[in-house]
């Protein structure tokens, strides 16, 4: 269960909203704050992908580094 204070321009807009749509006012919020979850889970599980990719690139770029050094030293890879 799930208490929230809005002010009173905004409850009034929700109330419009829920008479036009035939809903009730928790129906519509309850929408919303599934939307607004879905939103939140889907943009951090992007971000997670994206520091992970860059993680991932700058190892690669390491390994690179280290093969270069090692080339240098005796003239190729081991």
């Amino acid at each position: 269960m799930l208490g929230v204070r809005l002010d009173t321009d905004l409850e009034e807009r929700l109330a419009a909203v829920a008479r036009t749509q035939g809903r009730s006012k928790s129906d519509i919020a309850r929408e919303a704050v599934r939307r607004y979850v879905e939103r939140h889970d889907e943009a951090f599980l992007a971000e997670a992908k994206r520091q992970s990719l860059k993680a991932a690139a700058e190892d690669r770029a390491d390994d690179w580094e280290f093969l270069e050094a090692i080339e240098a030293e005796d003239g190729r890879w081991k």
